[in-house]
């Protein structure tokens, strides 16, 4: 193996982790497991060995997805860096938004629990059958799935993708238009973030079966990028709707679609104009959005200001039937840090 290979290989990328960071590149980490806080660097968060490492496919270059997500990772970066952190207005293109949209499901879709998801082949028989069925090799699958969506930058490039299977690109389509952005700015509180990225408030239609209301991603301690379902516009007034507003928390200007200004009307066009205000989230609304992601965490938290999340510690260890225990967290956070 080639020492130039890299091996950390990220789930929630390090551009992202170091905006939680100190200017050592280090963050407050809370081990689940072991009951622990330490202050580590980001290349060791969220990350496994090799995760995305393909011999199979790629034996004269066996970290060709890596390198391809970091590529992907790269001008993504510099699109949050250079416009989505900004104070008061965003202002994207629709080939800025395609490829953004994009990148947030794709996250979804490489992370640590999709892995293990495709390892033990967690599925419905329906679902697998769809897939191939038992004789596939569903580890394999999901990397080359990932290569391809990993080279998209469009949804057109999805949809003309053969290599893409239908069913992940029918499910790909489906989130990527099923939801509008809302940018966020921290106000009396900080976002932690937790290894389930992005985390889910969910609407539970019957048994087994749920509706993602929103998708949670903290882009930075104080900036979040919101995923609103489509059913929470204004316009859109039916008793499902209305069911989906009434049990969410995350309502009003948390859920504020953007203004658009099109090339041409009635056609789509690369240079059409999405227009975002950044609304601003207080103590009670960052609480909620931290308690979602504290209990949907299975390995562990970051935070960059231990003062400023200690009251969204407090507020998760208060409620009842929640899946996680941070009371040894919130002593820790007690003491001067």
């Amino acid at each position: 193996m080639s020492r130039k290979e890299p091996r950390k290989h990220h789930y929630i990328p390090q551009f992202i982790l170091r905006k939680f960071a100190d200017e050592n590149n280090k963050v407050f980490y809370w081990n689940i497991h072991e009951k622990t806080l330490i202050k580590s660097h980001t290349k060791w968060i969220f990350m496994n060995i090799d995760m995305y490492r393909d011999e199979e496919n790629h034996q004269e270059n066996p970290v060709f997805i890596e390198n391809s997500l970091s590529i992907f990772e790269s001008e993504i970066a510099n699109l949050i860096n250079n416009k989505l952190l900004n104070d008061k207005e965003i202002i994207i293109t629709r080939a800025e938004l395609e490829s953004l949209r994009i990148f947030l499901s794709l996250l979804s879709f490489r992370s640590d629990l999709r892995m293990n998801q495709y390892k033990n082949k967690i599925f419905d028989e329906s679902t697998k059958n769809i897939l191939g069925g038992d004789d596939v090799d569903f580890t394999d699958l999901w990397k080359r799935e990932i290569e391809e969506l990993s080279k998209c930058r469009s949804y057109k490039d999805i949809e003309d993708n053969e290599n893409i299977d239908d069913i992940i690109k029918m499910d790909f389509l489906n989130d990527i238009r099923g939801y509008y952005m809302t940018f966020l700015d921290a106000r009396g509180g900080e976002f932690l973030i937790g290894d389930v990225y992005p985390t889910l408030e969910v609407f539970p239609l019957k048994d087994n079966v749920n509706i993602h209301l929103h998708c949670i991603y903290p882009l930075s301690s104080t900036r979040l990028l919101l995923l609103n379902h489509i059913m929470f516009k204004k316009e859109i007034k039916d008793e499902v709707s209305e069911k989906m507003k009434s049990i969410s928390k995350i309502k009003g200007e948390l859920v504020s679609p953007p203004k658009n200004k099109y090339v041409k009307i009635g056609n789509y066009d690369s240079n059409d104009l999405f227009i975002y205000k950044v609304n601003k989230i207080y103590e009670s609304d960052i609480k909620y959005i931290n308690a979602l992601q504290l209990n949907e965490s299975r390995t562990g938290i970051i935070f960059q200001n231990s003062d400023r999340v200690k009251s969204s510690i407090s507020y998760y260890n208060s409620i009842t039937n929640i899946k996680n225990d941070f009371a040894l967290l919130e002593e820790e956070l007690k003491k001067d840090l």
